[in-house]
């Protein structure tokens, strides 16, 4: 018998890896297990993130099954296709996985306990007083991934293209030289690029993302009414990064 709700069951798991990734942020830094157990802290993290990442290819999946078709082609629109790439990376070990601020440092850090400066791009929603917590991957990586051969990517160039334009990323250099780092050393907040991904997808196939938790239901309604963060325009930080031994 043919399942009839592979939409709902793909959201819901979806809404699960999200709630795991707030959790995992908010235990490694204000629950300071970055502090206890830094291999735990920062594997949970990238745990979660790669559930995340999952979880929308795992929608992206079902909606075209259930449904036949895509509501939407989400390799023409930045919200989707970045999101899409990311997890793609990850999956077939391209571009590094796309390396949180976390494991980067951690890999390519001369002392873990020396502070590196990174120069942080956020982006900005809004709406008054609304935020998300932030966990920043690797710009560097991104671009590595986007200026590879299609057949080494799988992803195509005009796709690439619209990735690029969505986050605005021909002024993440500009950035580097204005405080002195090389590229590499930009980081992008995945956060709101997630929940702008989220508020683009969910608004087309709510109807079906009905759920039997909490999570699920809070998520669809939130997700339905979000105001998107502006990728276009940044919030630009450099400061100090260190982890514990």
């Amino acid at each position: 018998m043919a399942n009839n709700n592979l939409i709902g069951h793909s959201f819901e798991e979806l809404a699960q890896s999200l709630r795991i990734l707030l959790e995992a942020d908010w235990r490694a830094n204000q629950g300071g297990l970055l502090m206890l157990d830094r291999a735990e802290a920062v594997g949970n993290i990238e745990t979660a993130l790669t559930s995340v990442l999952n979880g929308f290819h795992s929608l992206y999946d079902a909606i075209e099954k259930q449904l036949d078709t895509n509501p939407i082609d989400w390799y023409k629109l930045g919200e989707l296709a970045t999101i899409l790439a990311i997890r793609n990376a990850r999956h077939h070990n391209k571009a590094n996985k796309i390396r949180s601020l976390y494991t980067y440092h951690a890999q390519e850090a001369e002392n873990l306990q020396h502070m590196e400066q990174y120069v942080l791009v956020d982006y900005i929603t809004p709406d008054d007083g609304a935020d998300t917590f932030d966990v920043y991957v690797s710009w560097a990586d991104l671009n590595r991934l986007l200026s590879m051969p299609k057949k080494e990517s799988r992803i195509n160039p005009d796709t690439c293209n619209v990735i690029k334009e969505y986050l605005n990323s021909s002024k993440y250099s500009k950035y580097a030289t204005h405080f002195e780092l090389p590229d590499s050393r930009v980081f992008i907040n995945i956060v709101p690029l997630i929940v702008n991904a989220a508020a683009t997808i969910v608004p087309l196939i709510k109807q079906h993302c009905s759920g039997n938790s909490t999570e699920s239901a809070a998520f669809s309604s939130h997700f339905s009414s979000v105001v998107k963060a502006d990728t276009h325009n940044h919030d630009v930080n450099c400061g100090p990064f260190v982890l514990p031994k």
